[in-house]
């Protein structure tokens, strides 16, 4: 049985969070259920198999119900899931309810290739015939599984081993992090606290039928926040791309306009770094919230200066939440205003706050309606106060606060608010205020650790501050957050405390106060934290004592936002002394040498001087048992470190960049709960050396020590050594012992010899031993192989001392990417075609490389460029190239010589035809998120010529071709021949219609050309590129190649563009990894979709008319029949090989086109 994943003890319907669904013998106990333990973690309800259903009833009924009733389905593919038919069975549920409820699925491949999943290859091809074996007289159940598995394969999911995920935990972090993105988006609607808000919704969303820009406007508190999320909610599914960019006001006071900017694109275009494909925009229907712009700056910023409503496509739509209505005139085409709560529904959502249900409890409802009419509709105001009130049921307490509040001279929000803030106790109100001024966005772990160390008792404050809605965290990584209007009343209280007077505040964040404060050194002890943006500020000028009347402080932090800088003149005088009661301690760019003498360190928790100007902190010992964290990152004058032995807390040291840090001082490594210690580029940083054992110790980088010649040191917690560019000739047998050590990265050093310990490293995931001095010894990489089994990525570039690779290379089934590049390697063993999991394999400057063997069918990535002794590659390589997504070949100049290009070029169009048909099956199985499983290919070889299968090709840059009128298009192959001269360019390609206006979006070579040594031919598909052309139903294209100038280059000897129709289908299909059975399924709709686009309107989208095949089946009786009657005889058509067949000549519609009309009705 499939086991699923949290317990169910009744067969009425329940709703869960997520079900899981995976095979238990192959991931039950280790993978699923720490992914398990880590959705739970996050407070996620899973379903969960555990053999207690409920006597007498069906277990399948209670299954198929769970899966009804979750939000999001995770299916975790591994070897054996195919195995069972139970698995099978759920993943046919799960894709009906994705299909019927639009439930999200997300796949995970746990090493195992998506294409084994997605083709049925391999195990499942195994598991398979055992199945049609067993189930002869089922195939229609067979069929099921098999498209059900083809479907979800095809999905956007998670794959083990994949760039960026190292390890389980990292993938499992991932996932969890998809899984509460998933259920943010698709938060139902109509939970008990969303009163009022259905006429709302559906306002708005009359109003985007027509408004490409809606504003939504209404005062604070209001719920226009709840309102855009809500709608976000509900319309997410519909659009391609989705972004809800929350508290803008906020985030761009913490980073910055340009980082929001970015993350917005990142967010649209699921990438990390997506400024080259920005236009694939054009292309997608997007959906964007921007919430709570308080400014024209930052409407102007991310409308117009990221040109992303140019970018986006006519159906997207942008809502934008303000408080300023005259903001949202400016760019809105539309504006909803946003109505306060009638009698009604306001007494209906205090009653949900006060009472835990939707009216007041009997005796209550006089005073109830007295609290709501106070409010005046405010649902923020509503949800303060009923979550006040709630704590007690006691009306001589209610008739109190209603006493205060209409004592108030303003019926102003802010007073209601208040009433929650002054129920708190004094510790509580401090914890409240601090949060408001210093710790937003703040984890909350860390903020309790500053907070305990201020003498408060942070987990009883924070959950009383959480119980009355004044503060709340994000479920994933456990941020603070609070309301606008919230931190607006604390700044209102503080502000309250000194009106005339900023120094006898308790707290300052204002710039402008600040600077009063400061320049005319009118601080107060009344002073407990000040927060300083330094960008904000010029010629700030510093009296020595400027601390000296503020010694109360307990945080300060003066901060530079990354990308901006400061003047470094603030103290010209010095500094005498800090706060005695700091626990908190931030100053970017400090400009003195060292901490003033009169510091005291006993309260200091955290200490942070990047970019700062310190030579030493200070000198001698000092009471340092709260500090936990030091970073002094590019501090560039730092010559050492204090003596940290009473640092009994120490956990993270970052000295980054630390150029002048000659010696470590002991003290730091004998910190019993040191986890983190970065050194990377302290080049005068000769040793690193601990003379016991760290039990703490999880990651340790030295990178780019430049002078660093020995370096001792063993925790057998380390996950992460970097020793890489440091003058390291030999490693401590201790190496061996690090039973945890998962990356390891010795780049560069001058090491002669691998110790032999190196083996004992049963757990490392990553090693790279690029342009380090070791001479190789195959014997030892063959100890060193059979004891590294979990290795996934081999890094040995530039080794000249690398010849040959042991023949048990097969050992490393994990691994997946091996980097060869620069070295002297002749051949590789015959034996690495056996690693089935190897995606990646460069070659790059093998200069002595003469011959390729067979390569396993899993490479995703091949790079033999400049390998100019190269005269053989194996026929089978060449033909696994049918799935490789990048080829190349450049500059191999011998190729040429031996023939072997027309083979390459041959695989290389195989290998495009293959991704474009692989793109039309994406579009069918997942039509609303196909472009990210979308497949790009490039290739690139010496030639002088375009090859002939490219039917439109030229001399110089620039072809303009006939788009076919009878036939639909399902994309481009673009090629151009560079010839010698080319440095450092990017190649791209746009196109251009008839009457010269540019059309879609443009498309490039994926990488710079630095230099060619002869001719190459380049190659490459872009199915964003194709998409954002066949769109506009052209006749007549232009397609201009150009440098990124935009300029035509004179190094472009040829040009040529392939047009992909249907037609060409037969002559791939047989090429194409697929079964038997699914290439005549593959074949079937197809030619179906082109023989009804002929007889019916030549200008109809045929991946449209595939998703009508594939999810159009309930259709008109007769014509289901019809279309069943004429899939059947295609297929015998198919099995007999007589392709010209599919495409015949058939002159009437007839029921074709009802057929047509039938699903357009739809």
């Amino acid at each position: 049985m499939a086991n699923t994943a949290a317990g169910s003890s009744s067969v009425s319907p329940k709703t869960y969070d997520v079900f899981l669904c995976f095979r238990g013998e192959d991931t039950g106990e280790n993978f699923t259920c720490h992914l398990s333990a880590g959705l739970v973690d996050e407070g996620i309800e899973i379903y969960k198999y555990d053999d207690q259903f409920v006597k007498g009833c069906d277990i399948w009924t209670q299954i198929s119900l769970a899966i009804e009733g979750s939000r999001v389905s995770v299916v975790v593919f591994s070897q054996d899931f195919a195995s069972s038919k139970w698995c099978l069975e759920e993943l046919v549920k799960i894709m009906e309810c994705r299909r019927d409820m639009g439930q999200v699925v997300i796949p995970v491949f746990y090493n195992i290739d998506p294409a084994h999943v997605r083709y049925q290859k391999e195990s499942y091809k195994k598991s398979f015939a055992r199945h049609e074996w067993n189930l002869c007289k089922n195939q229609q159940k067979i069929r099921r599984w098999r498209e059900a598995l083809t479907e979800a394969a095809n999905l956007a999911g998670w794959v083990s081993g994949s760039p960026g995920i190292r390890d389980d935990s990292e993938l499992i972090r991932h996932i969890v992090k998809d899984v509460l993105q998933k259920l943010k988006q698709r938060r139902p609607n109509t939970t008990k606290y969303l009163v009022g808000i259905e006429k709302t919704q559906k306002d708005i969303e009359m109003l985007l039928q027509n408004a490409k820009i809606i504003g939504i406007w209404g005062p604070g508190g209001i719920g226009k926040t709840t309102i855009g999320k809500v709608v976000y909610n509900k319309l997410s599914s519909q659009y391609d791309s989705v972004c809800l960019m929350e508290n803008i006001s906020e985030e761009t006071r913490r980073y910055g306009l340009p980082r929001l900017c970015r993350n917005l694109f990142s967010d649209l275009l699921k990438e990390d770094n997506p400024t080259h494909n920005v236009r694939r925009l054009q292309t997608k229907k997007a959906l964007i919230v921007f919430d709570d712009v308080d400014s024209f700056k930052q409407l102007e910023y991310l409308c117009e200066d990221s040109q992303v409503l140019s970018y986006l496509g006519e159906d997207s739509r942008v809502i934008i939440t303000s408080r300023n209505r005259h903001l949202l005139a400016n760019k809105a085409d539309e504006i909803y205003e946003v109505k306060n709560l009638n009698l009604t529904e306001s007494l209906k959502l205090f009653s949900l706050k006060a009472f835990s249900k939707s009216y007041p409890e009997e005796g209550y409802e006089k005073l109830s309606k007295q609290v709501v009419e106070y409010t005046g509709g405010i649902p923020l105001a509503l949800n303060v106060l009923g979550s006040h009130l709630s704590f007690r049921l006691d009306k001589d307490f209610w008739e109190s606060t209603m006493r205060k509040l209409e004592n108030s001279p303003n019926e102003d929000i802010q007073k209601v608010l208040r009433v929650s803030y002054d129920g708190l106790d004094s510790l509580q109100q401090k914890i409240f205020l601090d949060i408001a001024f210093f710790f937003i966005e703040e984890e909350e772990e860390r903020v309790k650790k500053i907070l305990h160390a201020s003498g408060f008792e942070p987990n009883n404050g924070l959950l009383e501050l959480k119980d009355k809605a004044l503060i709340s965290t994000t479920s994933y990584d456990s941020r603070i957050q609070m309301h606008g209007l919230l931190q607006e009343m604390a700044l209102d209280i503080v502000r309250r405390e000194s009106e005339l007077n900023p120094g006898g505040r308790s707290r300052l964040r204002d710039v402008k106060d600040i600077r009063d404060v400061l320049e005319n050194n009118t601080g107060t002890n009344a002073v407990e934290g000040i927060v300083l943006d330094l960008s904000q500020i010029e010629d700030l000028q510093l009296s020595a004592d400027v601390f000296e009347k503020m010694n109360r402080i307990r945080f300060l932090k003066f901060y530079i936002p990354r990308s901006k800088s400061s003047s470094e003149k603030y103290l010209p005088e010095g500094l005498t002394q800090f706060p005695k009661e700091l626990r908190y301690l931030q100053w970017d760019a400090y400009p003195l040498k060292s901490l003033p003498l009169r510091l005291c360190f006993k309260f200091l928790v955290e200490i942070h001087m990047r970019h700062s100007n310190v030579e030493e902190l200070w000198q001698g010992k000092k009471d340092l048992h709260n500090l936990e964290v030091i970073d002094l990152c590019e501090c560039r004058k730092l010559m050492n470190l204090p003596d940290l032995s009473n640092a009994s807390r120490l956990r993270t040291v970052n000295l980054s960049g630390c150029e002048m840090l000659h010696y470590l001082h002991p003290t730091v490594l004998s910190a019993g709960k040191l986890a983190t210690l970065i050194l990377d580029r302290c080049k005068n940083l000769m040793e690193v050396k601990s003379e016991k054992r760290l039990e703490s110790l999880e990651k340790i980088s030295v990178n780019g020590c430049l002078s660093l010649k020995e370096f001792e040191v063993w925790s057998s917690l380390i996950e992460k050594l970097d020793l890489s560019k440091t003058e390291i000739e030999t490693l401590h047998t201790s190496i061996g012992h690090m039973e945890n050590l998962k990356s390891l990265n010795l780049e560069g050093l001058k090491l002669k010899h691998l110790p032999n310990a190196l083996s004992g490293l049963k757990s490392l995931k990553y090693l790279n031993l690029s342009r380090s001095g070791v001479e190789f010894d195959k014997p030892q990489l063959h100890v060193l192989f059979n004891g590294l089994q979990s290795l996934e990525k081999l890094h040995v570039t530039d080794c000249s001392n690398l010849f040959e690779l042991p023949d048990n290379i097969n050992v490393l089934q994990k691994l997946q990417e091996l980097r060869l590049d620069g070295s002297s390697i002749v051949t590789l063993p015959e034996s690495i075609k056996h690693l089935r999991v190897l995606k990646v394999l460069s070659l790059e400057n093998c200069n002595k490389l003469v011959s390729v063997p067979e390569l396993p069918p899993s490479i995703t990535v091949f790079n033999a460029s400049n390998c100019t002794s190269l005269v053989s590659v194996s026929v089978s390589t060449l033909r696994m190239m049918g799935k490789t997504k990048c080829i190349s070949f450049k500059d191999s100049l011998k190729l040429d010589k031996y023939s072997l290009p027309y083979s390459i070029t041959e695989s290389l169009h195989l290998t495009m035809m293959s991704a474009a048909f692989h793109n039309v099956l994406v579009r069918v199985f997942d039509n609303k998120l196909h472009s990210y499983n979308y497949v790009k290919v490039r290739g690139c070889l010496p030639g002088s010529r375009v090859s002939r299968h490219f039917k439109n090709r030229t001399r110089g840059s620039t072809i303009t071709i006939r788009l076919p009128s009878c036939t639909s298009v399902l994309g481009f192959l673009l090629s151009v021949v560079i010839s010698p001269g080319v440095a450092n360019a990017n190649i791209y390609c746009r196109c251009y219609s008839a009457d010269g206006t540019p059309i879609g979006e443009n498309t490039r070579w994926y990488s710079v050309i630095e230099s060619l040594n002869s001719d190459n031919v380049f190659m490459w598909y872009d199915p964003y590129f194709s998409d954002s052309i066949l769109k506009l139903h052209e006749t007549h294209v232009s397609f201009k190649f150009y440098s990124e100038e935009g300029l035509e280059l004179d190094i472009i000897k040829e040009c040529g563009v392939h047009v992909i129709g249907p037609s060409e289908f037969h002559s791939v299909l047989g090429e194409m990894d697929l079964e038997y059975e699914q290439k005549v399924e593959l074949g079937v709709k197809l030619g179906l979709a082109l023989d009804i686009q002929r007889q019916v309107d030549s200008n109809v989208d045929l991946p449209n008319l595939l998703f009508a095949f594939e999810y159009g089946w309930k259709l008109q009786p007769p014509m289901q029949s019809e279309l069943e009657s004429r899939r059947r005889a295609m297929a015998d058509v198919i099995r007999k090989q007589m392709w010209d067949l599919i495409f015949p000549p058939c002159p009437a519609a007839g029921m074709w086109g009802n057929i047509t009309q039938d699903f357009e009705d739809r």
